[in-house]
């Protein structure tokens, strides 16, 4: 398992530091670990105490989902997890300890005496925010954001951010629709960042499309300007069948962009291109809210809402520039988020050495170049995540360029191989065959890496490669709740189906409390901001209000790591494609007795306390427990730790457009699988039974198991 560090350790006696991750030799300071513990001392045997007591309280039963009061980050007897005997605490490897439960709850013990692990939410209850969708009196009211597009959704340069797309080029609208009051009526009102138009062309708005006939619209009006930055428009009639309004009609709408400058006589005339395209939104009528689902047969019909991998942030189908589904604006953004999410994403594109834009036709962000630390091994977090996908496997012979090195041997090269104390490269495969049904076999491949530089001594370098993870549904998965999570778990393996989920425990670097972890291969981060916060310094050496300098400096301040989070957490999620498809259906079904849930569970429901009102009381299908299992040897990576071979259950969405976003396929840790079967296949541990089921299925089931995971 990763190991998880916080400045101030060094303060515990037996406690390995790690200066290159935590940017020590740059002077980042933390919070005091010792006083958080109350009493530390011990060594990488496991020798700790802990002045406290940990507890909680057993979790909810969740429907057809193993429940287990034990819930921990150790299992007593074992041996496979240290654990300080009594408290809960574990012990990562090299002696860091990491608490569990506050002194004062009670303990509940698990089958075999484990004790449950019962952090505070993320995000605690009383959280404002006006929802997106509500009723007023006989009125309902959907709210909603968008950004400016290049052409119309059937179209290319609909999909991409053109130039300066992070100012002025966003906006919000609302819908007062009073047609379950009896009326015939729903009104627009468009809110643009920049003022429209004074004296050149007028803000249109168009509705119902024609079916069957591209982008074309029954009706295109004028809206009425009420001020230069509010127009309006209400619709009366279903233009497409010629009829009042009635609940249940999907009105299709975009607005026509005139921003100020499109006429040399307009004042407070904005830089850059002045007229624009939106989204074509869906409005469903009578209930409310928006809608992915398209009718239209002029592109392909859905997704229907049993394909929405992610509640209402699933975006629509994307018909032109399909390697950006990973980059789109989640489809029920507010007008509170939508610029804070346009500023983050130039951040995101942003290289903190030379502040240039990765993209055509964007200035130079001055005002963060020069804030790469002395030690880095990428320079911007568009390095690893191109695409807001996955990072490669590169050439053999040749240096990762979207992976990290973790490090785990003598503390004086940190967590992290920077590419100022060595170097990486892909030096061979490994070749592993495994006999299949029906006589035939698959030949795996393992990536071995050699290291080299003045600074590392390969006899002594213990090392993880990680490959990069994509991006979407980050924001969703922070929202779960920790009880849906912890209910999951089965540490102890109570049940006996040989599967023992672990809820991963890390330190909250903003509180110094114990949290569940949820991101990173190994659980690592609790949130979406101790992720991005991490990435910047670990990466690129970049201090954030987060994981500040050693004397308080911070590199990144608040409203813009602010926007880099929020970037992270509203990239929306493509729908489930074939659905009705008989050969993923097949597959599905396969999935599901296979057992593959048991970990991969299909299903969530976040909460309703998330700052973010997009992501809350969503119904969502990661497929993913983002719990700790224990996969095997053939797993385990070059650590050396006990914890090697333990993963969290990587989520399994937007799987099947992988390829179509980064160009190839790499799954796993370190990008060795070429096809989600070759992911199973290597799967073992607690997950060999999947492994043994998929090795030994007829090659025709193989396919359908293979379709219906590339439907995700």
């Amino acid at each position: 398992m990763q190991l998880t560090h916080y400045p101030g350790m060094e303060t515990c006696p037996g406690m390995r530091t790690s200066p290159s991750h935590w940017g020590i030799r740059r002077g980042i300071a933390g919070f005091a670990l010792c006083s958080a513990l109350a009493a530390c001392s011990g060594d990488a045997a496991g020798g700790a105490s802990y002045a406290g007591t940990s507890g909680g309280l057993p979790p909810a039963p969740a429907n057809g989902t193993p429940t287990n009061p034990a819930m921990t980050g150790g299992a007593s007897g074992s041996g496979s997890r240290p654990a300080i005997a009594g408290t809960g605490v574990g012990v990562e490897p090299g002696g860091a300890v990491v608490p569990g439960e506050p002194p004062g709850n009670t303990p509940v013990q698990g089958c075999k005496g484990t004790v449950a692990f019962s952090p505070d939410a993320l995000f605690p209850p009383g959280t404002n925010g006006a929802p997106i969708v509500e009723r007023r009196g006989d009125v309902v009211v959907t709210r909603g954001a968008g950004r400016v597009r290049g052409r119309h959704e059937l179209e290319g340069t609909y999909s991409p951010y053109g130039a300066l797309y992070f100012e002025n080029r966003s906006y919000g609208f609302e819908i007062e629709d009073r047609v379950e009051s009896g009326q015939s009526s729903v009104k627009f009102t468009y809110r643009p960042e920049a003022p429209v138009s004074a004296n050149g062309a007028q803000t249109n708005f168009r509705y119902f499309k024609i079916y069957g006939d591209g982008n074309v619209f029954h009706s295109n009006v004028t809206m009425e300007k009420v001020t230069p930055r509010e127009l309006i428009y209400t619709v009366e009639r279903n233009a497409r069948e010629g009829r009042a309004l009635q609940s249940g009609d999907v009105l299709e709408f975009e607005f026509g962009i005139f921003i100020a400058g499109n006429n040399g006589a307009d004042p407070d005339a904005i830089e850059g291109r002045n007229s624009y395209y939106t989204d074509t939104f869906r409005y469903r009528v009578g209930s409310g809210g928006l809608t992915p689902d398209n009718a239209d047969t002029s592109g392909e019909p859905g997704p229907d809402e049993s394909a929405w991998l992610a509640g209402s942030t699933t975006i629509p189908w994307i018909y032109a520039e399909p390697e950006l589904y990973f980059s789109q604006l989640a489809l029920n953004a507010q007008p509170e988020t939508v610029q804070a999410f346009l500023r983050g994403r130039r951040l995101f594109h942003t290289d903190f050495g030379s502040g240039e834009h990765s993209e055509d036709g964007n200035p130079v962000f001055s005002e963060q170049a020069g804030k790469l630390g002395p030690l880095t091994s990428a320079t911007g977090c568009v390095t690893c995540h191109e695409r807001d996908g996955r990072g490669k496997l590169p050439a053999v012979g040749a240096e990762p360029v979207s992976m990290a090195v973790k490090l785990y041997g003598p503390a004086e090269l940190g967590n992290q191989l920077q590419q100022q104390e060595g170097r990486a490269r892909l030096e061979r495969y490994e070749a592993l065959e495994v006999m299949l049904g029906g006589g035939a076999s698959a030949m795996l491949q393992k990536p071995v890496f050699a290291f080299t530089g003045e600074a590392v001594d390969t006899g002594q370098l213990a090392a993880s490669v990680r490959v990069a993870r994509q991006l979407p549904g980050m924001g969703l998965l922070e929202a779960i709740p920790e009880s849906v999570i912890l209910a999951r778990a089965d540490e102890d393996d109570c049940d006996g189906d040989g599967v023992s989920g672990r809820a991963q425990r890390v330190m909250d670097p903003e509180s110094a409390e114990p949290r569940l972890g949820r991101f990173g291969w190994k659980a690592e981060k609790a949130s979406v901001a101790h992720q991005v916060a991490d990435a910047l310094e670990a990466d690129m050496g970049v201090t954030t209000p987060l994981l500040p300098g050693k004397n308080g400096e911070v590199e990144l301040q608040a409203q813009d790591f602010a926007d880099l989070v929020a970037y992270s957490r509203l990239l929306g999620l493509p729908a489930r494609r074939d659905v009705d498809d008989p050969k993923v259906m097949r597959g599905e079904q396969l999935f599901m007795q296979i057992g593959c849930p048991r970990c991969h569970a299909p299903d969530a429901t976040t909460g309703d306390s998330h700052p973010f009102v997009e992501l809350r009381g969503q119904q969502i299908h990661p497929y993913s427990d983002l719990l700790m299992h224990e996969m095997g040897p053939e797993l385990a990576d070059g650590s050396g730790s006990e914890q090697a071979s333990e993963w969290r259950t990587a989520p399994l969405w937007g799987l099947g457009m992988v390829e179509t976003v980064s160009g190839e396929t790499g799954f796993l840790h370190d990008g060795r699988a070429r096809t989600p079967i070759e992911a199973v296949l290597w799967h073992g541990g607690e997950a060999e039974f999947a492994q043994n089921a998929v090795a030994e299925l007829p090659g025709e089931d193989r396919d359908a198991l293979l379709a219906f995971l590339l439907s995700l």
